[in-house]
């Protein structure tokens, strides 16, 4: 009761104003907003992508535990999975104790020379080879050279 009197002597005897009720709670909205687009989203994202790593182990796949300790599964059920971390060493853990699966490496790199073949398949063009005159090239300077002195590099060595 006194702080409302106190309230309406400060004012001249008017009631204080009304307004500013959305104004004043929209920093709060903003940093909410905030909060859920920096933190709670990519969190949600990246707690997404992990289980669905988890649901599709497959046994033979190298992978990483949340400890630390890396190794191939060799076998799975629903909840759990079984991993050789070392020569005869086979420990059974939970699935969600798995951080992270190695992709065969074997595979990524020849995946990356098959790209590689092929960007330069689509860069040759078997028309090239009608285009070279075999009688541009003078044969006649290689008779002279001696087949040691090529296969050592050079008699000045």
């Amino acid at each position: 009761m006194t702080f409302g009197l106190i309230l309406l002597a400060e004012n001249g005897g008017e009631a204080a104003p009304a307004g500013g009720g959305l104004a004043s709670f929209l920093p709060f909205l903003l940093v909410g907003a905030l909060f859920y687009l920096l933190l709670i989203r990519p969190q949600r994202k990246k707690q997404q992508e992990q289980q669905t790593m988890i649901r599709n182990l497959e046994v033979g796949a190298v992978v990483v535990t949340i400890g630390g300790f890396h190794g191939e599964i060799l076998g799975l059920t629903d909840e759990t999975a079984e991993v050789e971390i070392s020569d005869g060493v086979v420990v059974t853990m939970a699935r969600n104790a798995i951080a992270r699966s190695i992709p065969d490496p074997s595979a990524t790199a020849l995946d990356d020379l098959d790209d590689e073949f092929d960007d330069l398949d689509d860069e040759f063009d078997d028309d090239d080879l009608d285009d070279i005159d075999l009688d541009d090239f003078d044969l006649d300077d290689l008779d002279d050279v001696d087949a040691d002195e090529a296969r050592d590099g050079g008699s000045d060595r």
